[in-house]
């Protein structure tokens, strides 16, 4: 009989090496194309992947089987990884990033996403959206900015930022599935 995932992560928690191998062989081919869809990069998705594991492997004991499954723990885990990695690098580029800047990612956004949609399907409905909104969108949806940084960066308040970011995610799942 094969043990499910959250028994494995209960042996990980006592030490188990065993049992932690076979955790990654059961959670690793569903954590990694989450990290490869938000990082864009094998060689760093596979970096943070192992950074993921060794996590797991060294906070086992706090899993709580009564909160979530053993996948959404873990993947909880990578995603916040991911996210943090995708901060860093952004608080490295700059404090403060001007329209410029922000149009020219949302270039690259339209790249990254070229495989999901037609380049100019995508560039159609971005460009319709207006230019504040479409770089509250981008930022957040793209490169994982917190609403809180986008009040900073902006320069505009919350609750404007996070009506920007309702509105222009329900205006480009119409326009993207049209």
């Amino acid at each position: 009989m094969s043990e499910t995932d959250e028994i494995l992560l209960a042996r990980t928690a006592m030490g188990d090496k065993e049992a932690f191998q076979r955790l990654y062989f059961s959670l690793s081919p569903r954590i990694f194309p989450v990290l490869m869809q938000l990082i864009h990069d094998y060689q760093l998705t596979e970096d943070l992947l192992q950074e993921t594991f060794v996590r797991i492997w060294n906070q086992a004991s706090r899993y709580d089987i009564n909160k979530s499954g053993a996948y959404t723990w873990s993947y909880t885990i990578a995603r916040h990884l991911a996210l943090d990695h995708l901060r860093r690098l952004s608080l490295r580029r700059t404090q403060k990033l001007t329209e410029l800047e922000i149009e020219l990612e949302v270039e690259e956004v339209g790249e990254t996403l070229l495989s999901q949609h037609s380049k100019r399907k995508l560039d159609t409905c971005l460009s319709q959206l207006k230019s504040d909104q479409r770089q509250a969108f981008i930022l957040s949806y793209c490169y994982g900015y917190e609403q809180r940084e986008l009040v900073r960066i902006l320069e505009h308040p919350l609750g404007t930022i996070k009506s920007w970011l309702r509105r222009g995610m329900e205006f480009m799942q119409k326009c993207v599935s049209r």
